[in-house]
């Protein structure tokens, strides 16, 4: 089972872009597959949501309500930074809320990230649970899941049709030429991120792979559920070509988190991506006690 990492970056003034440069190096140089990372266009104060975050108990974002404590840079452009210091690391978005984006304008520059990093991005793909950050954008949040599907059919489209043409609710266009072609055939390998029943659905319909976030929930009964949505689609997480990908925010001690590996490697994950905390001031020292705890330093 691979090891990869999550982590935002440019939510407070030392996690800058040099800083960034720096953690991905280390990252790669310390044995992880994967440096993961998350996107919002914009925040909100924590009182001024009605959207329920899906990862808390109450429903309130895990970010401080002060505007300086809440922000990140644009996760393509982070990750065209880091391919220029890196030669393995493979990148992926932790995850782009793709139905609140130009599906057109997004597969051109997912297809230009996939070039400069030399086939090295992986494509992690959300809905959303915000609809204020929809409604900031211009963009409707009723029927976001039948937007999403368009989408991720109109972009492989793109990628893949000399002469480009869908014809959808939400999309439609044709005779539409987008080069180059990725590097990747047929494109960045799409994970559908979430751990609802509608998620999962669509990753065993759509998607290249799944991209779940363990965050509260008994693991083995959850990816039943996933396996049962791919066997109705003549799937299976054991395929080669399916990537399963779990994403796992973590609080405890290094001693702690080798039973949650076990665990997830026991239960078929291709790739576990670890959240855990990474002190700005002491990244090196954090960054390899975690990959030892992990088995990966030397």
């Amino acid at each position: 089972m691979k090891i990869g990492l999550a982590a935002p970056f440019g939510n407070s003034p030392r996690r800058d872009i040099p800083f960034f440069r720096d953690f991905a190096v280390a990252t790669e140089e310390l044995g992880f597959s994967s440096l993961w990372l998350p996107e919002h266009v914009v925040f909100f104060p924590n009182d001024v949501y009605v959207s329920k975050y899906p990862y808390t108990e109450d429903g309130t974002p895990p970010w401080q309500n002060a505007e300086d404590t809440i922000g990140i840079y644009d996760p393509l452009l982070l990750c065209a930074v880091a391919a220029g210091v890196t030669t393995r690391l493979r990148f992926a978005t932790s995850v782009l809320i793709l139905p609140q984006r130009p599906a057109l304008l997004t597969a051109k520059e997912v297809m230009t990230l996939d070039h400069i990093t030399g086939g090295r991005f992986d494509f992690g793909v959300g809905g959303g649970w915000s609809s204020e950050e929809y409604e900031a954008l211009g963009v409707s949040f009723v029927r976001r899941g039948k937007r999403f599907d368009e989408y991720i059919e109109a972009v492989r489209a793109a990628w893949t049709q000399d002469r480009a043409a869908y014809d959808g609710e939400f999309v439609s266009f044709e005779d539409v030429v987008l080069l180059p072609k990725p590097v990747t055939p047929g494109g960045p390998p799409s994970l559908i991120g979430g751990d609802s029943p509608a998620a999962m659905r669509r990753a065993a319909r759509l998607g290249d792979g799944w991209y779940g976030w363990w965050a509260d929930y008994d693991l083995e009964p959850h990816l039943d559920k996933l396996r049962k949505a791919l066997e109705e689609h003549g799937r299976s997480v054991d395929d080669d070509n399916f990537r399963l990908k779990l994403g796992l925010p973590y609080g405890g001690t290094p001693a702690e988190l080798g039973r949650k590996l076990a665990e997830a490697e026991r239960l078929g994950v291709k790739e576990l991506v670890v959240s855990v905390g990474i002190r700005s001031k002491a990244m090196d020292q954090d960054l390899r006690m975690w990959a030892d705890a992990m088995g990966l330093a030397a």
